[in-house]
């Protein structure tokens, strides 16, 4: 990203008097424009970016923790958030049986007082209907929170064994196509645990995509699971690509050799 270039547009954005309509516009008109600022942060915020020496302009992500740029969100957003990342809440279904299970004359929250009564807000103060209605928005990216990822690790379904008087008796149902990942891995690093049971490992892995984007993904190990099944596993669920399976297969091996234990 031009960091000058972000610059100047946010100075013709502040100062109209300074658009060049095509035409080159001179240093002094700049710093004239730049000066007339009243907002003392939006003058900050323009004089980083128009910064002579090019090492000395922020880079794009330390101009969102500028105080132009950053935002405090809201205890609501950041509940929703919460809410929604929650791993028994990921299907539409269990979202909706969730929200229409809450008992309406029940408290969600109170603020004691000393010299006064207690606050209290209760579910019957919120519509539902509203309530639903925002926490879809959140779900299709409409008010997707800034400036900071979440930091817990992303959980990817596992399938539970069943019995075989459960594979008789029930239809297994046609999958729904998964998204396929693209992107290929560039830096991989993973953890792996005993579980309490001593039987059982947890594996955490941090990937980093060529786009530059983390993930962070984390699973309990079953017993008959192998290295293979667990690469092919991450791609069927589109954490990683294809083209990066047998890799990420060889890099499981790998650390189960160094922990002195392996999969069967």
């Amino acid at each position: 990203m031009d960091i000058y270039s972000f610059g100047m547009c946010a100075l013709e954005m502040a100062v109209l008097e300074i658009q060049s309509n095509g035409e080159k516009v001179s240093e002094d008109n700049i710093i004239r424009a730049v000066h007339s600022l009243e907002d003392l942060n939006m003058k900050d915020f323009i004089e980083q970016c128009l910064s002579v020496a090019p090492e000395k302009r922020p880079s794009a992500h330390n101009l969102l923790f500028h105080r132009v740029l950053f935002e405090v969100h809201s205890l609501k957003l950041l509940a929703a958030h919460c809410f929604l990342n929650t791993p028994y809440i990921a299907q539409d279904t269990l979202l909706e049986e969730k929200t229409k299970r809450i008992d309406a004359l029940g408290v969600f929250a109170s603020v004691p007082r000393k010299a006064h009564a207690r606050i209290i807000w209760r579910y019957s103060q919120v519509s539902s209907m509203e309530l639903d209605k925002f926490l879809e928005d959140i779900r299709n990216g409409l008010f997707p929170l800034m400036n900071f990822t979440d930091c817990r690790p992303q959980i990817f379904p596992r399938g539970l064994p069943q019995s075989q008087e459960d594979l008789h008796v029930t239809k297994t149902p046609t999958p729904e196509p998964m998204e396929v990942e693209t992107r290929k891995i560039i830096q991989m690093n993973c953890n792996l645990e005993r579980k309490e049971d001593r039987a059982r490992w947890h594996l955490t892995l941090y990937l980093k995509l060529e786009d530059k984007m983390h993930r962070h993904l984390s699973c309990d190990l079953l017993p008959d699971e192998s290295c293979e099944s667990l690469a092919s596993e991450l791609v069927q669920y589109g954490f990683i690509s294809q083209e990066d399976r047998q890799k990420m297969a060889l890099f499981l091996e790998e650390a189960f050799h160094k922990q002195g234990a392996s999969l069967h």
